[in-house]
């Protein structure tokens, strides 16, 4: 994570897009302390997903067997799915 003044930040507002997308995430400064985030739509998009994800209980009750299952080995292949399904 790369750190900007917030004065540099206010300086360059119109490059902060292009910077943040090869940095993935620009932390913006006040007197040395980080006060806020800058990241590319799609970043943030996508850490608004993975918070739904996770603050649903069911859905991560299933997270769990998956894996459980994967480890244990009670997996088959996307051909032998497709056999099975007629497709």
């Amino acid at each position: 994570m790369q750190k900007i003044p917030i004065t540099e930040a206010r300086n360059k507002f119109m490059k902060l897009p292009d910077q943040a997308e090869k940095s993935q995430i620009l932390a913006v400064t006040r007197r040395n302390k980080e006060v806020m985030a800058v990241m590319s739509w799609e970043l943030y998009e996508g850490l608004l997903e993975t918070i739904e994800v996770l603050s649903d209980p069911k859905l991560i009750k299933h997270l769990r067997m998956a894996i459980e299952d994967v480890e244990a080995g009670r997996t088959h292949s996307l051909s032998d799915a497709y056999e099975r399904l007629g497709l």
